[in-house]
């Protein structure tokens, strides 16, 4: 009978501040998926609640991805008091994680899902049709692509 194994992993170490701390149990918060193709990386972020329009993204050459953002959700007013909490807190929160490799930040597309996934695909370098520019060291942009 042959045993089935799975594919071996590495946990990326995941850095979190603000509301992303605070939590300890409920829907997982900064969980991350990290995909390897020859030609660059497929990343996935798990941030439910976090608000499409109040975030940013920066990645760069060496792989270090950083993520801002706010989660914001309202409590109706009939509710006095909440007897389970398990979303995470609202407010700010940041994100750092470190993909496995060097990548080309000028090469990349991100989008906040409307499932509160974060998608970020990021070309390594020499992969790219661009020439690269040596003093071009990191790329920001708004989270609300």
């Amino acid at each position: 009978m042959e045993e089935h194994r799975s594919p071996s992993h590495t946990n990326p170490a995941v850095n979190a501040a603000g509301s992303a701390k605070e939590r300890s149990s409920g829907p997982a918060f900064g969980g991350v998926d990290i995909g390897e193709s020859e030609g660059g990386y497929f990343l996935r972020v798990a941030m439910p609640g976090a608000m499409r329009d109040e975030g940013s993204f920066s990645i760069s050459k060496d792989g270090t991805v950083d993520i801002q953002g706010v989660i914001r959700y309202e409590i109706p007013s009939q509710v006095p008091k909440m007897k389970v909490q398990q979303l995470y807190p609202p407010g700010p929160f940041a994100l750092s994680l470190k993909l496995p490799g060097r990548v080309d930040p000028r090469m990349f597309t991100c989008k906040l899902r409307y499932d509160g996934i974060f998608e970020v695909v990021v070309m390594k370098p020499g992969y790219s049709d661009t020439p690269a520019q040596p003093s071009y060291r990191e790329r920001s942009m708004p989270v609300n692509t």
